[in-house]
């Protein structure tokens, strides 16, 4: 005859079942606190986004180039450049010579300097011109092709930098000094 012997009942540990339970909520909590804290940031950043576009204008007798943040932040201006023919330049107005000379007579210009900053929604008329129609559209044709690229980079409050070139932003790894 085989008596079988019973087996013991296992008796359940409460506190080990309410520790376990502890360190799993606590483990979630700090998983969702670090989400959180992520979505946060990039919140954050986005809040302060700017982005520069070029714009042009042009009126009976008159004409205009220049940079417009149409970002949600302030642009503070890094470097600015122009590129022609394998050739920088960097400000407009030497730009402007070497497309059309030394002869500034209706011609304006306006430079920035680095770390300039330029609010949401404001901009700048870095090159504007009061001549007739037929010299304005020689100076439209040149200034406007694929010939000349306006180059500029910017940061946001954060130091985030973009890069705008040949009308393309970029987001950049690092901010030049």
């Amino acid at each position: 005859m085989d008596e079988k012997t019973p087996v013991p009942k296992r008796k359940v540990n409460v506190s080990l079942l309410i520790g376990i339970a502890a360190i799993f909520l606590s483990a979630s909590a700090l998983l969702v606190s670090i989400i959180q804290t992520t979505i946060l940031k990039e919140q954050q950043q986005a809040s302060v986004w700017p982005y520069i576009q070029a714009t042009f204008m042009f009126t009976k007798g008159y004409y205009s180039f220049g940079i417009e943040n149409k970002g949600v932040g302030p642009a503070i201006i890094k470097d600015l450049e122009y590129a022609y023919i394998g050739t920088n330049y960097d400000n407009t107005k030497k730009m402007y010579a070497a497309l059309f000379g030394e002869s500034y007579s209706g011609v304006g210009f306006t430079e920035t300097n680095k770390n300039y900053v330029i609010k949401s929604g404001e901009g700048i008329e870095m090159l504007s011109v009061n001549l007739p129609d037929s010299l304005i559209n020689g100076i439209i044709t040149l200034w406007e092709s694929d010939a000349v690229n306006l180059i500029i980079t910017y940061s946001d409050v954060y130091g985030n930098c973009w890069k705008l070139d040949n009308g393309v932003t970029t987001r950049l790894s690092s901010c030049p000094d």
